[in-house]
């Protein structure tokens, strides 16, 4: 089952802008979020990872990711900072996604959060951890990151449009098992401030 949902600020385990103002670097952020970035080798220092080569790294370990936290619950899908357009044209690309929508009577200009099962959720892992980068079709031209959220924990999977998807949690333990459980030789680790391994 697929829900949309126009209010995210209810759809989130976490405070959104507390989570926001942590990603800002806010020093005055009340509650403290760890993390940890997977990166392609090269990717930070700018080479170019192509469509083909990211979905063959990141793919099967975002589904292994959402399968190891799974408990029955909903997973949210939105936007990571601000509220934008899912479809903001009519490429013909992310065809699955783009049918979804289409078939919920959904408009490409909607704003707000996707709720998804884990089956659905895996079903359209392919389209959702590209998204940022496929949406415009456009080499170099990235749309806005994702956030998929487990309803019950403050567990966020950043998909970014930067070729990297990051890891955040505000349990430090939670997001070490994770990590540990998920980690291959594939990706370089990049703890954000304040995050250790």
């Amino acid at each position: 089952m697929i829900e949309f949902k126009k209010n995210v600020k209810k759809s989130l385990p976490y405070d959104r802008k507390q989570y926001l103002d942590f990603l800002d670097e806010d020093i005055n952020s009340t509650t403290k979020w760890y993390g940890v970035s997977f990166q392609l080798p090269g990717g930070y220092e700018g080479r170019e990872i192509g469509l083909t080569e990211y979905l063959e790294a990141y793919a099967e370990w975002f589904k292994a990711i959402i399968s190891q936290l799974d408990k029955g619950s909903f997973w949210t899908v939105n936007h990571d900072g601000k509220d934008m357009n899912w479809l903001p044209n009519d490429e013909n690309n992310l065809v699955p996604l783009r049918a979804l929508f289409k078939q919920n009577h959904i408009s490409n200009e909607f704003k707000g959060a996707l709720l998804f099962t884990k089956d659905d959720l895996l079903k359209f892992a392919k389209e959702l951890i590209s998204y940022p980068l496929a949406v415009f079709n456009e080499a170099g031209y990235l749309y806005e990151n994702l956030d998929v959220s487990h309803s019950e924990l403050s567990f966020i999977i950043k998909i970014s449009g930067h070729a990297n998807i990051d890891l955040l949690s505000t349990d430090q333990e939670l997001l070490t098992a994770v990590i540990n459980a998920n980690n291959s030789n594939s990706f370089i680790l990049r703890p954000y401030r304040g995050t250790f391994l």
